[in-house]
């Protein structure tokens, strides 16, 4: 066998080597949508509740689907319930919802680094036009690593006066998150914190959506090694049409 046709053989070998290693990386994506009111709370995983307390954060009335059946969508309905005196609303996710834990789980398929993105959609923390942020926007998602109880933020705290400016602020952002496989994460809504102001912890005027992409990133050596594969496949194929 002439040299040549030797060394074509092996390129050509390369180059099918190459390509099983592509074929072979595991190719995933999805997107997912968590709501502004079910998937918001004070930390993720947490149980939907929704209750007047005082300035303290004592519990003044306490608000369940049995008692209530009608979804509160309108400040009236709030003012038409509420007990006497001075109080404030507190709530997480929502307790009208058939899903009752804030936030929603993703569970990796696959050992690598998952790229988290906005894809679209936005949110408001008053729809019941009732505070300083009505119909304010902003596209801010938070994710929680379970296993490493650590937590992330996509995304910010500001304000725009329409939800798809706040939406083209945050696109083309991304969090890079290494996952091994079948280790979870939680993207879930910020609204109010346990230890901060009572009056700050209201979910249930909140209204809207994030939608973002969770796509698992090819390793880099995989991609060299294809680009390499056919850059001399490419050059080989190249100078056998020249000799011929």
């Amino acid at each position: 066998m002439k040299t040549c046709a030797i060394r074509h053989c092996l390129v050509m070998a390369l180059f099918v080597i190459s390509l099983i290693g592509v074929l072979q990386s595991p190719a995933f994506g999805l997107q997912m949508t968590i709501g502004g009111i079910d998937d918001a709370g004070q930390f993720a995983g947490q149980d939907a509740y929704l209750k007047f307390v005082d300035s303290d954060g004592n519990t003044l009335k306490e608000i369940t689907k049995a008692g209530f059946p009608t979804p509160w969508t309108f400040a009236s309905q709030v003012y038409a319930d509420a007990p006497g005196g001075i109080w404030y609303l507190q709530s997480a996710g929502n307790i009208w919802s058939s899903d009752t834990i804030v936030g929603d789980t993703f569970t990796a398929p696959y050992a690598g680094v998952y790229r988290i993105s906005p894809a679209d959609g936005a949110f408001t923390y008053d729809s019941f036009l009732w505070s300083g942020v009505a119909d304010k926007w902003l596209w801010e998602l938070q994710i929680y690593v379970v296993e490493d109880d650590v937590n992330y933020t996509l995304g910010s705290k500001n304000l725009y006066d329409q939800g798809y400016l706040a939406l083209g602020a945050t696109l083309g952002k991304h969090i890079d998150i290494t996952l091994v496989e079948g280790e979870k994460l939680v993207f879930w809504i910020a609204d109010g914190s346990l230890d901060g102001p009572p009056n700050e912890r209201n979910t249930i005027d909140n209204s809207g959506s994030l939608t973002f992409n969770v796509v698992l990133i090819p390793e880099p050596s995989t991609l060299i090694l294809a680009g390499t594969g056919l850059l001399l496949l490419l050059r080989r194929y190249r100078k056998y049409i020249s000799a011929h």
